[in-house]
């Protein structure tokens, strides 16, 4: 089912990519044109906010980030709670809140004022710092269900694997050693909230830092160049957790401190979306209904 959850997520991740690359080529250039000439644009009646092409963007985007909420009721709800995993939930979460906002801001034209301003800003605040808040998630181990690894189990985990992976490339206790003390894991832990940037500047800079540990490694360990591979992916397993502990408890924290800032955009965000739909309802604004 994962893989069938992932091909649903990238063919309509696909849809989307490809609907909003057919906006730009075909229109692209009445979202460019200046708000005062607009109306006088042969497309403006039809992909204006009121607009055929544009209410329906902005009920399908809107819908998109009702939709979304569907998680944090899988999430806190008893009920629900055999209702799928929670990655998966988390994986439709994730493609709703980028997928939205990107057709509600089709849907104001490039047009941004008045009340339903602050919801549109909520929303670009909600989309960002879920990204902020999913990279947060993934530094914290979680099981197949979704519920958090506790840091004993982690540490008994990456003994297994450490142990395993010293048995298999017959590695000595000091190259452990040094595996470890070249992952960064002290620095991360070091730094403590700031630890974030931390880990952040190692995962964009990885390359270099594998290559490092690798060549660090190799030059102390008879490894044949066919077992190359399997080996740099069990050594890139073993740094990666040992980071992830050290990094344990600046991810709690962070991710509680997460929740107080993204909560409060995404309900505004929600309460504004209703109030215009009401207001624009009530005006006679019903799309093709």
């Amino acid at each position: 089912m994962k893989h069938i959850h992932k091909i649903i997520i990238t063919f309509l991740s696909l849809i989307v990519a490809v609907f909003i690359g057919w906006i730009v080529f075909d229109i692209g250039d009445y979202y460019l044109t200046d708000p005062i000439n607009r109306p006088h644009h042969l497309d403006h009646k039809f992909w204006k906010p009121g607009g055929t092409m544009g209410h329906g963007l902005g009920i399908l985007g809107g819908s998109m980030m009702v939709i979304m909420f569907i998680y944090s009721i899988r999430k806190r709800v008893r009920f629900f709670h055999k209702w799928g995993k929670l990655p998966t939930w988390l994986n439709y979460h994730i493609f709703l809140g980028i997928a939205g906002p990107i057709l509600v801001t089709f849907h104001t034209a490039l047009k941004f004022g008045g009340l339903v301003s602050i919801s549109y800003w909520s929303m670009v605040a909600v989309a960002l710092s879920g990204f902020i808040g999913r990279y947060i998630y993934v530094k914290i181990p979680h099981h197949v269900s979704g519920k958090e690894v506790t840091r004993d189990e982690f540490n008994v985990q990456l003994i297994t694997v450490t142990n395993q992976f010293k048995d298999e490339f017959g590695l000595t206790d000091d190259t452990i050693e040094k595996i470890l003390q070249l992952s960064g894991a002290e620095k991360i832990e070091r730094r403590g909230l700031m630890g974030i940037f931390t880990i952040f500047f190692m995962d964009i800079t990885g390359w270099f830092k594998w290559q490092k540990i690798k060549n660090t490694i190799g030059k102390s360990s008879s490894i044949s160049r066919k077992e190359m591979k399997h080996f740099k992916h069990n050594l890139r397993q073993i740094v990666k957790m040992d980071r992830q502990i050290a990094f344990w408890n600046a991810a709690q924290s962070l991710f509680h401190y997460w929740h107080v800032i993204h909560k409060p955009f995404a309900y505004t965000m929600l309460l504004i979306m209703f109030i215009h739909i009401a207001v624009t309802v009530s005006l006679g604004f019903t799309w093709i209904f």
